[in-house]
């Protein structure tokens, strides 16, 4: 009869260590992915528009802003429309570079725009001119959906006019062709 002898198994340390560390690299690049991916923010494609370098009529300019509630995606329209893109020779930015010099307020579907009184002081002077910034604001944001019409104040008031040619009662639909 043949007897065997079982010998102890031993494990070497250096394997669980091994076996301990690729578990623990694993488990961080997992909530690394997890935790980048959750990070994301989703954008959405704008038209922007700007005027033409001859200030004649507008260009819509395609832009990505950061998909959020109507309200702070129509101010960050505004912000883009304030902050231009002067480094295109092929238009310019009629609306003065003035921080917070328009802030809006959503409701239903209309964005009220209450201009600062620094932004009007600062604008060139011309019907045509106060015609392209109007529509200009105008038509960048009723292409966020939920707002059809615009409305403006200055300083928080109900003006008759911006600068002298269009009357601010009124409230504002896009148009296109300008």
């Amino acid at each position: 009869m043949e007897v065997f002898i079982l010998e102890p198994v031993t494990v070497k340390k250096n394997s669980i260590l091994r076996n301990i560390v690729f578990v623990l690299i694993l488990a961080i690049g997992f909530g690394i992915v997890v935790m980048t991916h959750g990070a994301k923010t989703e954008m959405s494609e704008v038209k922007v528009y700007f005027v033409d370098a001859e200030m004649m009529r507008l260009i819509p300019v395609k832009t990505s802003i950061p998909k959020a509630n109507t309200e702070r995606m129509a101010q960050k329209i505004l912000d883009e429309l304030i902050s231009g893109h002067d480094d295109n020779p092929k238009i310019r930015r009629l609306i003065p570079k003035i921080e917070n010099c328009m802030s809006v307020n959503v409701v239903g579907e209309i964005a009220y725009v209450d201009i600062k009184s620094e932004m009007t002081d600062g604008h060139p002077d011309g019907r045509d001119l106060e015609l392209l910034t109007v529509y200009s604001i105008v038509n960048s944001l009723t292409g966020i959906d939920g707002i059809t019409n615009v409305r403006f104040t200055i300083d928080g008031k109900v003006q008759r006019d911006f600068k002298g040619h269009l009357d601010m009662r009124e409230t504002f639909i896009p148009d296109y062709f300008m």
